[in-house]
């Protein structure tokens, strides 16, 4: 199995609990790992052997933008679901940035198995 990883998948969407958090969207930053059988892909060289993670990553950002949710682990949770679901990935691990959470901090940060 090889392990893949996405780092720093940025979107646009609404999240948060204050009323300055409800008015736009607000960047939120995204990793996606996960384990994969890469060795049909290897000797087809073919993408319909493999797990296609530009498609992953742009199902992830268009039915993110879509949302609305007041908490960062709703967010992590919705794209664990939406790697879960993807043919031939398994072991998924996500982590979820929210780079503007606190004035004193880089990011706060939730990481789902």
């Amino acid at each position: 199995m090889a392990r893949y990883r996405l780092h720093n998948l940025v979107v646009e969407t609404v999240v948060g609990v204050h009323l300055h958090e409800r008015t736009g969207p607000q960047a939120i930053h995204i990793d996606v790992e996960f384990t994969a059988n890469a060795m049909a892909a290897a000797a087809s060289d073919s993408l319909g052997d493999c797990v296609d993670y530009e498609a992953l990553a742009e199902r992830i950002r268009c039915e993110l933008r879509k949302t609305d949710y007041e908490l960062l682990e709703s967010v992590a949770a919705f794209v664990l679901e939406l790697v879960t679901s993807t043919p031939g990935v398994t072991e998924p691990v996500v982590r979820v940035r929210k780079p503007a959470a606190l004035a004193f901090a880089e990011a706060v940060e939730i990481e789902l198995p």
